[in-house]
């Protein structure tokens, strides 16, 4: 992982800086929003508007938490990368999400209609219930065209 590369980025559709995980809900939340929508990164231990690299104090303690808290609180189950990143004197942690193959998924305790969240630019929005649909019409190769009509007037 280049990170050189995405430090000269800004926030958007796929990249998330956060300065530590003191927040895990709203790192879930990008993580959820990132398996739903095209995937991404999120880069624990840079600042959101500066992009200073401030690290992450214990990173392997930060890693087994992090990991553990995104095993247990989003459904479906996801496994998202998660490395620590040497740069330069201090560490860095890269949360690799892939786009989700069991779409919807969704932060478990505001459950499967108000915890489905997509990524709109550099922001987490939750899905509504058409979202909802379209993400499990997409997961499964399906439009909505080829939907049965269920009621005929």
């Amino acid at each position: 992982m280049e990170i050189e590369s995405l430090l000269a980025r800004h926030e958007g559709k796929s990249l998330e800086f956060k300065r530590d995980a003191s927040s895990v809900a709203g790192i879930v939340r990008t993580v959820v929003a990132f398996a739903n929508s095209a995937g991404g990164v999120v880069l624990v231990g840079v600042a959101d508007r500066t992009r200073e690299v401030v690290g992450v104090p214990d990173p392997l303690d930060c890693e087994e938490r992090l990991a553990s808290i995104i095993a247990d609180s989003i459904e479906p189950r996801i496994a998202p990368e998660i490395d620590i990143v040497a740069w330069r004197d201090t560490a860095l942690l890269a949360i690799r999400v892939h786009p989700g193959s069991s779409r919807p998924y969704w932060v478990k305790k505001d459950g499967p209609v108000n915890g489905v969240y997509v990524r709109i630019g550099s922001t987490n929005r939750v899905a509504d219930g058409p979202m909802i649909a379209e993400l499990g019409r997409s997961a499964a190769g399906r439009s909505f065209d080829e939907e049965p009509m269920t009621s005929l007037r």
